[in-house]
Protein backbone atom coordinates (compact mmCIF):
# COMPACT_ATOMS: atom_id res chain seq x y z
CA UNK A 1 0.00 0.00 0.00
CA UNK A 2 1.08 3.35 -0.29
CA UNK A 3 0.87 6.33 2.13
CA UNK A 4 -1.28 5.92 5.03
CA UNK A 5 -2.87 8.48 6.73
CA UNK A 6 -3.40 8.32 11.00
CA UNK A 7 -4.19 9.37 14.01
CA UNK A 8 -6.95 12.49 12.02
CA UNK A 9 -8.44 14.82 14.26
CA UNK A 10 -11.86 14.77 13.96
CA UNK A 11 -12.30 18.19 11.83
CA UNK A 12 -10.12 20.07 9.89
CA UNK A 13 -7.98 23.01 11.01
CA UNK A 14 -5.09 25.34 9.30
CA UNK A 15 -2.57 22.33 7.66
CA UNK A 16 0.37 24.50 6.91
CA UNK A 17 2.56 22.65 9.52
CA UNK A 18 1.24 19.45 8.86
CA UNK A 19 0.14 18.17 12.20
CA UNK A 20 -3.90 17.30 11.31
CA UNK A 21 -2.57 13.62 10.74
CA UNK A 22 0.46 11.41 10.63
CA UNK A 23 1.32 10.13 7.10
CA UNK A 24 3.24 6.33 6.77
CA UNK A 25 4.83 5.82 3.76
CA UNK A 26 4.78 2.46 2.33
CA UNK A 27 4.19 0.43 5.93
CA UNK A 28 6.15 -2.67 6.52
CA UNK A 29 4.22 -6.18 5.50
CA UNK A 30 3.32 -7.80 8.77
CA UNK A 31 4.72 -11.09 8.30
CA UNK A 32 3.78 -12.62 11.81
CA UNK A 33 1.57 -12.75 14.72
CA UNK A 34 2.32 -12.78 18.37
CA UNK A 35 0.63 -14.84 20.38
CA UNK A 36 -0.46 -13.48 23.60
CA UNK A 37 0.87 -15.53 26.84
CA UNK A 38 -0.71 -14.39 30.12
CA UNK A 39 0.93 -16.61 32.89
CA UNK A 40 -2.25 -16.47 35.63
CA UNK A 41 -5.60 -14.23 35.60
CA UNK A 42 -7.21 -13.43 39.08
CA UNK A 43 -10.27 -15.59 39.93
CA UNK A 44 -13.50 -14.15 37.93
CA UNK A 45 -11.08 -13.58 34.79
CA UNK A 46 -11.16 -15.17 31.53
CA UNK A 47 -9.04 -15.53 28.27
CA UNK A 48 -9.89 -16.47 25.04
CA UNK A 49 -9.19 -16.29 21.48
CA UNK A 50 -11.50 -15.30 19.05
CA UNK A 51 -11.39 -14.95 15.51
CA UNK A 52 -11.68 -11.88 13.51
CA UNK A 53 -14.95 -12.60 12.29
CA UNK A 54 -16.22 -13.72 15.88
CA UNK A 55 -14.38 -10.60 17.51
CA UNK A 56 -16.33 -7.82 15.43
CA UNK A 57 -19.23 -9.71 16.08
CA UNK A 58 -18.76 -9.58 19.57
CA UNK A 59 -17.99 -5.96 20.05
CA UNK A 60 -20.96 -5.38 17.51
CA UNK A 61 -23.08 -6.99 20.35
CA UNK A 62 -21.62 -5.95 23.67
CA UNK A 63 -20.44 -2.43 22.48
CA UNK A 64 -22.20 0.62 22.87
CA UNK A 65 -23.42 2.49 19.29
CA UNK A 66 -21.10 5.07 18.24
CA UNK A 67 -23.39 7.31 15.85
CA UNK A 68 -21.47 8.84 12.87
CA UNK A 69 -22.55 12.18 12.85
CA UNK A 70 -22.66 14.38 9.53
CA UNK A 71 -21.83 17.69 11.16
CA UNK A 72 -19.30 17.96 14.83
CA UNK A 73 -19.75 21.15 16.42
CA UNK A 74 -20.56 22.89 12.94
CA UNK A 75 -17.90 21.16 10.68
CA UNK A 76 -18.09 18.29 8.47
CA UNK A 77 -15.82 15.43 9.97
CA UNK A 78 -12.84 14.46 7.87
CA UNK A 79 -12.11 11.13 9.27
CA UNK A 80 -14.15 7.82 7.70
CA UNK A 81 -16.44 6.52 10.65
CA UNK A 82 -15.33 2.72 11.65
CA UNK A 83 -17.94 0.78 13.75
CA UNK A 84 -15.90 0.80 16.66
CA UNK A 85 -13.44 3.86 16.34
CA UNK A 86 -9.90 3.48 17.85
CA UNK A 87 -7.19 6.04 17.76
CA UNK A 88 -5.31 5.54 15.00
CA UNK A 89 -8.24 5.44 12.37
CA UNK A 90 -9.66 3.93 9.39
CA UNK A 91 -6.68 3.58 7.22
CA UNK A 92 -4.89 1.64 9.94
CA UNK A 93 -7.81 -0.31 10.48
CA UNK A 94 -7.73 -1.40 7.11
CA UNK A 95 -3.74 -1.87 7.31
CA UNK A 96 -4.61 -4.14 9.89
CA UNK A 97 -6.89 -6.70 8.22
CA UNK A 98 -3.69 -7.22 6.71
CA UNK A 99 -2.71 -9.48 9.39
CA UNK A 100 -3.27 -13.21 10.47
CA UNK A 101 -4.09 -14.69 13.46
CA UNK A 102 -6.83 -13.54 15.67
CA UNK A 103 -8.04 -11.83 18.63
CA UNK A 104 -7.66 -12.09 22.52
CA UNK A 105 -10.73 -11.33 24.41
CA UNK A 106 -9.99 -10.24 28.23
CA UNK A 107 -12.76 -10.51 30.06
CA UNK A 108 -14.64 -10.47 33.42
CA UNK A 109 -17.20 -11.94 35.48
CA UNK A 110 -19.82 -9.17 36.83
CA UNK A 111 -18.97 -8.09 40.27
CA UNK A 112 -15.38 -8.81 40.36
CA UNK A 113 -12.79 -6.68 42.07
CA UNK A 114 -9.23 -7.70 41.32
CA UNK A 115 -6.44 -6.75 43.67
CA UNK A 116 -3.14 -7.82 42.05
CA UNK A 117 -2.38 -6.43 38.65
CA UNK A 118 -2.46 -8.53 35.11
CA UNK A 119 1.04 -7.71 33.38
CA UNK A 120 1.41 -9.14 29.81
CA UNK A 121 5.27 -8.96 28.63
CA UNK A 122 5.53 -8.70 24.68
CA UNK A 123 9.11 -9.81 24.24
CA UNK A 124 10.03 -8.63 20.26
CA UNK A 125 13.06 -10.33 18.12
CA UNK A 126 14.97 -8.33 15.26
CA UNK A 127 13.16 -8.76 12.02
CA UNK A 128 9.68 -9.54 13.69
CA UNK A 129 7.22 -7.57 11.91
CA UNK A 130 3.89 -8.54 14.29
CA UNK A 131 0.70 -6.98 15.23
CA UNK A 132 -2.04 -8.59 18.58
CA UNK A 133 -4.96 -7.27 18.41
CA UNK A 134 -7.07 -7.44 21.90
CA UNK A 135 -10.40 -6.73 23.60
CA UNK A 136 -10.89 -6.15 26.99
CA UNK A 137 -14.39 -6.40 28.74
CA UNK A 138 -14.44 -5.64 31.95
CA UNK A 139 -17.99 -6.54 33.07
CA UNK A 140 -21.03 -4.70 35.31
CA UNK A 141 -19.18 -3.36 38.82
CA UNK A 142 -16.41 -5.17 38.48
CA UNK A 143 -12.43 -3.77 38.50
CA UNK A 144 -9.02 -5.15 36.43
CA UNK A 145 -5.99 -3.57 36.03
CA UNK A 146 -3.90 -4.74 32.98
CA UNK A 147 -0.39 -3.76 32.36
CA UNK A 148 1.36 -4.46 28.70
CA UNK A 149 5.04 -3.93 28.46
CA UNK A 150 7.05 -4.21 24.56
CA UNK A 151 10.33 -4.77 24.93
CA UNK A 152 13.35 -5.73 22.79
CA UNK A 153 17.10 -5.74 22.98
CA UNK A 154 18.87 -2.33 22.70
CA UNK A 155 20.00 -3.07 18.70
CA UNK A 156 16.74 -4.56 17.56
CA UNK A 157 15.02 -3.28 14.64
CA UNK A 158 11.30 -4.52 13.28
CA UNK A 159 7.79 -3.52 13.61
CA UNK A 160 5.80 -4.31 16.90
CA UNK A 161 1.95 -3.21 16.75
CA UNK A 162 -0.87 -3.61 18.74
CA UNK A 163 -4.55 -2.85 18.75
CA UNK A 164 -6.56 -2.85 22.11
CA UNK A 165 -10.78 -2.11 22.11
CA UNK A 166 -12.07 -1.91 25.22
CA UNK A 167 -15.47 -1.83 26.76
CA UNK A 168 -16.52 -1.14 30.12
CA UNK A 169 -20.23 -1.81 31.48
CA UNK A 170 -21.99 0.16 33.73
CA UNK A 171 -20.04 0.71 37.07
CA UNK A 172 -16.68 -0.99 35.59
CA UNK A 173 -13.07 -0.09 36.25
CA UNK A 174 -10.31 -0.44 34.16
CA UNK A 175 -6.33 0.97 34.81
CA UNK A 176 -4.78 0.15 31.74
CA UNK A 177 -1.09 1.04 31.20
CA UNK A 178 1.20 0.52 28.61
CA UNK A 179 5.19 0.83 28.67
CA UNK A 180 7.29 0.59 25.73
CA UNK A 181 10.86 -0.02 25.77
CA UNK A 182 11.84 -1.17 22.34
CA UNK A 183 15.06 -0.85 20.22
CA UNK A 184 15.73 2.06 18.42
CA UNK A 185 15.16 0.44 15.08
CA UNK A 186 11.56 -0.69 16.01
CA UNK A 187 8.59 1.24 14.44
CA UNK A 188 5.77 0.59 17.05
CA UNK A 189 2.21 1.30 16.66
CA UNK A 190 -0.47 1.54 19.55
CA UNK A 191 -4.03 1.57 18.50
CA UNK A 192 -6.57 2.34 21.05
CA UNK A 193 -10.51 2.44 21.33
CA UNK A 194 -12.70 2.53 24.77
CA UNK A 195 -16.67 2.65 25.20
CA UNK A 196 -17.59 3.58 28.53
CA UNK A 197 -21.07 2.95 29.92
CA UNK A 198 -22.30 4.83 32.67
CA UNK A 199 -20.63 5.51 35.78
CA UNK A 200 -17.60 3.60 34.37
CA UNK A 201 -14.13 4.75 34.77
CA UNK A 202 -10.89 4.03 32.92
CA UNK A 203 -7.46 4.93 34.14
CA UNK A 204 -4.46 5.40 31.64
CA UNK A 205 -1.26 5.31 31.67
CA UNK A 206 0.90 5.36 28.69
CA UNK A 207 4.94 5.44 28.46
CA UNK A 208 6.62 5.60 25.24
CA UNK A 209 10.42 5.74 25.53
CA UNK A 210 12.06 3.27 22.96
CA UNK A 211 11.58 2.95 19.33
CA UNK A 212 12.66 4.77 16.09
CA UNK A 213 9.46 5.93 15.57
CA UNK A 214 6.42 5.82 17.95
CA UNK A 215 2.64 6.04 15.92
CA UNK A 216 -0.06 6.26 19.45
CA UNK A 217 -3.57 6.87 18.90
CA UNK A 218 -6.40 6.85 21.44
CA UNK A 219 -10.36 6.91 20.83
CA UNK A 220 -12.09 7.34 24.38
CA UNK A 221 -16.45 7.30 23.96
CA UNK A 222 -17.71 8.11 27.39
CA UNK A 223 -21.51 7.24 26.29
CA UNK A 224 -22.61 6.19 29.75
CA UNK A 225 -23.41 9.52 32.04
CA UNK A 226 -21.13 10.50 34.48
CA UNK A 227 -18.71 7.94 33.06
CA UNK A 228 -15.02 9.08 33.78
CA UNK A 229 -11.38 9.29 31.76
CA UNK A 230 -8.29 9.80 33.05
CA UNK A 231 -5.18 9.47 31.07
CA UNK A 232 -1.11 10.00 32.16
CA UNK A 233 1.48 9.98 28.55
CA UNK A 234 5.21 10.52 29.18
CA UNK A 235 7.64 10.65 26.02
CA UNK A 236 10.77 10.85 25.27
CA UNK A 237 12.18 11.52 21.91
CA UNK A 238 16.05 11.66 21.09
CA UNK A 239 17.85 11.82 18.13
CA UNK A 240 16.24 11.45 15.26
CA UNK A 241 13.10 9.78 16.59
CA UNK A 242 9.39 10.52 15.34
CA UNK A 243 6.95 10.71 18.32
CA UNK A 244 3.49 10.75 17.27
CA UNK A 245 0.77 11.03 19.40
CA UNK A 246 -3.19 11.63 19.22
CA UNK A 247 -6.25 11.44 21.17
CA UNK A 248 -9.54 12.02 20.78
CA UNK A 249 -12.20 12.06 23.82
CA UNK A 250 -15.79 12.39 22.57
CA UNK A 251 -18.24 13.11 25.95
CA UNK A 252 -21.49 12.16 24.86
CA UNK A 253 -23.37 10.95 28.17
CA UNK A 254 -24.55 13.87 30.86
CA UNK A 255 -21.91 14.96 33.79
CA UNK A 256 -18.86 12.85 32.14
CA UNK A 257 -15.42 13.82 32.96
CA UNK A 258 -12.38 13.32 31.10
CA UNK A 259 -8.50 14.50 31.72
CA UNK A 260 -5.93 14.37 29.35
CA UNK A 261 -2.39 15.27 30.67
CA UNK A 262 1.11 14.65 28.21
CA UNK A 263 4.72 15.20 29.72
CA UNK A 264 7.19 14.79 27.34
CA UNK A 265 11.34 15.30 26.53
CA UNK A 266 12.36 16.15 23.07
CA UNK A 267 16.57 15.99 22.57
CA UNK A 268 18.85 15.82 19.12
CA UNK A 269 17.13 16.62 16.21
CA UNK A 270 13.39 14.42 17.67
CA UNK A 271 9.73 15.27 16.04
CA UNK A 272 7.22 14.89 17.95
CA UNK A 273 3.22 15.23 16.84
CA UNK A 274 0.81 15.54 19.51
CA UNK A 275 -2.92 16.47 18.67
CA UNK A 276 -5.39 16.17 21.44
CA UNK A 277 -9.42 16.43 21.32
CA UNK A 278 -12.00 17.38 23.85
CA UNK A 279 -15.18 16.51 21.77
CA UNK A 280 -18.54 17.55 23.66
CA UNK A 281 -21.32 16.00 21.67
CA UNK A 282 -25.22 16.73 22.08
CA UNK A 283 -26.57 15.63 25.12
CA UNK A 284 -23.26 15.93 27.35
CA UNK A 285 -24.69 18.35 29.48
CA UNK A 286 -22.86 19.16 32.57
CA UNK A 287 -19.71 17.12 31.34
CA UNK A 288 -16.04 18.73 32.27
CA UNK A 289 -13.01 18.28 30.12
CA UNK A 290 -9.34 19.33 30.61
CA UNK A 291 -6.39 18.70 28.58
CA UNK A 292 -2.08 19.20 29.51
CA UNK A 293 0.61 19.43 28.00
CA UNK A 294 4.48 19.93 29.64
CA UNK A 295 7.63 19.47 26.59
CA UNK A 296 11.13 20.12 27.94
CA UNK A 297 13.20 20.99 25.19
CA UNK A 298 16.30 19.54 25.08
CA UNK A 299 17.92 20.05 21.43
CA UNK A 300 18.44 22.79 19.60
CA UNK A 301 16.91 21.13 16.44
CA UNK A 302 14.02 19.00 18.19
CA UNK A 303 10.56 19.56 16.80
CA UNK A 304 7.62 19.80 18.48
CA UNK A 305 3.96 20.25 17.17
CA UNK A 306 1.06 20.35 19.25
CA UNK A 307 -2.47 20.87 18.11
CA UNK A 308 -5.26 21.10 21.38
CA UNK A 309 -8.59 21.15 19.92
CA UNK A 310 -11.96 21.72 22.18
CA UNK A 311 -15.69 20.97 19.86
CA UNK A 312 -18.54 21.44 21.81
CA UNK A 313 -22.51 20.93 20.53
CA UNK A 314 -23.75 21.26 24.15
CA UNK A 315 -24.50 23.91 27.05
CA UNK A 316 -23.44 24.01 30.59
CA UNK A 317 -19.91 22.65 29.94
CA UNK A 318 -16.74 23.33 31.43
CA UNK A 319 -13.77 22.77 28.78
CA UNK A 320 -10.17 24.27 29.09
CA UNK A 321 -6.59 23.31 27.75
CA UNK A 322 -3.00 24.80 28.56
CA UNK A 323 0.80 23.85 27.26
CA UNK A 324 3.88 24.36 28.86
CA UNK A 325 6.94 24.26 26.10
CA UNK A 326 10.29 25.20 27.58
CA UNK A 327 14.17 24.64 28.53
CA UNK A 328 16.40 24.12 31.29
CA UNK A 329 16.40 27.59 32.79
CA UNK A 330 20.10 28.97 33.21
CA UNK A 331 19.42 29.86 36.45
CA UNK A 332 18.80 26.09 37.51
CA UNK A 333 21.96 25.04 35.55
CA UNK A 334 24.05 27.64 37.75
CA UNK A 335 22.54 26.50 41.28
CA UNK A 336 22.78 22.72 40.30
CA UNK A 337 26.51 23.67 39.03
CA UNK A 338 27.31 25.18 42.65
CA UNK A 339 26.27 22.08 44.20
CA UNK A 340 28.73 19.62 41.68
CA UNK A 341 25.85 18.68 39.43
CA UNK A 342 26.85 19.31 35.76
CA UNK A 343 24.70 19.94 33.23
CA UNK A 344 24.39 16.37 32.17
CA UNK A 345 23.43 15.27 35.51
CA UNK A 346 20.69 18.08 35.47
CA UNK A 347 19.43 16.74 32.49
CA UNK A 348 19.23 13.74 33.59
CA UNK A 349 17.32 14.41 36.93
CA UNK A 350 15.09 16.83 35.16
CA UNK A 351 14.17 14.22 32.93
CA UNK A 352 13.40 11.63 34.92
CA UNK A 353 11.03 13.66 36.93
CA UNK A 354 9.39 14.38 34.55
CA UNK A 355 8.98 11.06 33.35
CA UNK A 356 7.91 9.59 36.88
CA UNK A 357 5.49 11.63 37.57
CA UNK A 358 3.78 9.43 34.91
CA UNK A 359 5.22 6.17 35.94
CA UNK A 360 4.88 6.90 39.85
CA UNK A 361 1.17 5.15 40.03
CA UNK A 362 2.26 2.08 37.93
CA UNK A 363 1.45 -0.75 40.50
CA UNK A 364 4.92 -2.95 39.84
CA UNK A 365 7.86 -1.94 41.38
CA UNK A 366 10.24 -3.99 39.40
CA UNK A 367 8.54 -2.07 36.55
CA UNK A 368 9.26 1.27 37.79
CA UNK A 369 12.78 0.47 38.18
CA UNK A 370 13.46 -0.80 34.65
CA UNK A 371 11.84 2.35 33.87
CA UNK A 372 14.74 4.29 35.69
CA UNK A 373 17.55 2.06 34.12
CA UNK A 374 15.74 2.13 30.50
CA UNK A 375 16.47 6.25 30.87
CA UNK A 376 19.80 6.36 32.50
CA UNK A 377 21.14 4.16 29.92
CA UNK A 378 19.15 6.65 27.35
CA UNK A 379 21.57 9.73 28.88
CA UNK A 380 24.95 7.84 29.02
Amino acid sequence: MGAMKIGQIPSLTWNKLDINFASVDNPEKINTQMETRIESLPEGVTFQNLSVGEADRWIQEHAPAQPAENVIAGKRPIYHPQKFATGLGAEFEDYLKLAKGGTTLIETAENVKTDAPVTIDFDYQSGNRVFTRQIIHVSRNSSLTLILVFRSAKDAAGMAGIQTRVVLDEGADLALAGVQLLGNGFVHYDDLGAALKADAGMKLIQLELGAGKTYTGVHGELSGDRSVWDSRTGYLGQDAQVVDLSANLVQRGRKTRCEMKFNGVLDGAATKRLSDTIDFRRGSRGSYGHESEDVLLLGDDAVNKSLPVILCEEEDMEGSHGASIGRLDDDMLFYMASRGIDEKQAQQIMVRARLSAVAKDLPDENLKNEIHDFIEEAFR
